[in-house]
């Protein structure tokens, strides 16, 4: 028999050892737990196994391949995932697929619910109006969507023509996604501090003033409803109600401060949704 003593510190060291067990094997099944949950649905990035009207993109997989794997032509594929750069598609990207193209017409398309998914972030990912989509589905309720459940989004055909860069040379420090800016969806270009803005096509300026997080904006309203924002500039050389001509100056480069340098940040928008400006202006190249 072990003295008091030694029988308390053996006591202590076997109690030690199992709990240290414990802790362990808790800590793994957590991990485990966290590894094995993503976000599912438009536009995300997942690890799991792609469901009915989805498809996780693989490495060395283009929008084209994809495309033709599913039986549709790339302008399809788009009107399906608005906010995808296909130049620069990323493995681990769920795309969204229709399921029936023979249901897709003009202005709109069929969208298969999945899990996780609300109106709102459905509404997002087809950079449609929320209102529009309620309106166009009379009998959903968007507290109650079921997972399979079909409901139709107002795409309509995208008319984005003559549109141009709004800097001379102009280079990419970052591309539409690539950056987390919160609400702030747009591209960030290389620029000399006081170079010259251009206005990206006619149109009305409906903002010039200071906005937070972006310094000096400038906003001008397109027809069509589009419009394109100019941010992170020094002087503004133009007012709201202005008409502008197409390559006219509107304001001079400032400080970015999402970038921390002289440079242009610039957004387009379709009916209010913030796009890739790189899908609908002349390719440009980028610094990196």
């Amino acid at each position: 028999m072990l003295p008091a003593a030694s029988h308390s510190s053996y006591g202590f060291r076997f109690m030690l050892k199992h709990f240290s067990q414990i802790v362990i094997v808790t800590s793994v099944l957590l991990l485990a737990a966290c590894g094995g949950h993503s976000t599912y649905g438009p536009g995300s990035y997942a690890t799991q196994k792609q469901r009915q009207g989805q498809h996780i993109v693989q490495k060395g997989e283009t929008f084209y391949s994809i495309a033709k794997r599913y039986g549709m032509n790339v302008k399809m594929l788009s009107r399906y995932n608005p906010k995808v750069v296909p130049s620069r598609l990323l493995a681990g990207t769920v795309l969204s697929i229709p399921v029936d193209k023979n249901e897709v017409a003009n202005d709109r398309v069929p969208y298969v619910v999945q899990k996780g998914d609300t109106l709102s972030r459905i509404a997002d990912h087809f950079a449609v109006k929320l209102n529009e989509l309620k309106l166009i589905n009379p009998t959903i309720d968007p507290r109650k969507l079921s997972v399979g459940q079909k409901i139709w989004i107002p795409t309509g055909e995208r008319k984005v023509e003559g549109f141009i860069w709004p800097l001379n040379n102009p280079r990419m420090i970052s591309g539409f996604g690539e950056e987390d800016w919160g609400l702030q969806k747009g591209v960030n270009l290389i620029a000399q501090h006081g170079q010259t803005v251009f206005a990206a096509k006619e149109g009305t300026v409906s903002f010039a003033g200071s906005m937070r997080s972006l310094g000096k904006v400038i906003i001008i309203q397109h027809p069509g409803d589009q419009q394109t924002v100019y941010a992170g500039c020094d002087t503004l050389k133009v007012k709201v109600g202005d008409k502008v001509k197409q390559r006219q100056g509107i304001a001079t480069v400032g400080h970015n401060s999402l970038v921390n340098r002289p440079a242009l940040h610039f957004q387009f928008r379709d009916r209010g949704a913030p796009l890739p400006p790189e899908n609908y202006l002349p390719a440009i190249a980028s610094t990196r």
